[in-house]
């Protein structure tokens, strides 16, 4: 495969395409293919292909790694950098029958969390399960709860973002995050609880 550059990958940069608009040469402008088949053309060699799968998916990914390193945008933005190039080069390997999406987010997470020890930032979560909440809390909902889930652990963060902003269940956090439904469900609850107790 030929070198691919990542230049911006900003959530302006990242934005995927409309719905009829052109997302980049020798690409279908509608309807935009499933991420495995863009895969399946990367790997091949399709630089395009690879570059509307950055388009796709930079956006989001940077909002996961900002929310585990705790809002540190420069170290997101090489995380996020870093993981188009490991899973660039490791197209020929991926699974055709597995979510890209998922893939690549892993490959992300584990690079957070690779930062996170580097600076002495972090420590396994134990299983011990908190009281599920009468309520969830919003992560987004004041500064106050922003600073508060800042301090948490980053799996914790992770959950979170997942779970209050990009709006998934407990069958896909597992998937991204390559856990147990139950244990998501552990950490979502341990990580209301702890955000309580640093708000009370």
């Amino acid at each position: 495969m030929g070198a691919v550059v990542f230049e911006d990958v900003t959530p302006a940069a990242a934005a995927d395409p409309t719905p009829g608009a052109n997302p980049g040469p020798g690409l279908a402008p509608s309807p935009h293919p499933a991420d495995e088949a863009l895969a399946a053309r990367a790997a091949r060699g399709d630089a395009a292909a690879f570059e509307a799968l950055v388009r796709r998916h930079a956006g989001p990914l940077l909002a996961y790694c900002r929310r585990l390193l705790g809002g540190d945008v420069a170290e997101a933005e090489d995380r996020v950098q870093e993981a188009f190039l490991r899973a660039y080069r490791a197209l020929d390997r991926f699974d055709a029958a597995r979510r890209f999406a998922p893939w690549l987010f892993r490959i992300a997470h584990n690079g957070c969390v690779d930062a996170l020890r580097a600076r002495r930032a972090w420590a396994p979560l134990d299983d011990e399960a908190a009281p599920a909440p009468a309520a969830p809390l919003t992560p987004e909902a004041s500064p106050a709860i922003a600073a508060a889930v800042a301090a948490l652990p980053a799996r914790c963060r992770a959950v979170l973002h997942l779970k209050y902003t990009l709006g998934l269940d407990a069958a896909e956090i597992a998937a991204r995050l390559d856990m147990t439904q139950g244990n998501v469900r552990v950490v979502l609850h341990r990580a209301i609880k702890l955000l309580r107790e640093r708000l009370s």
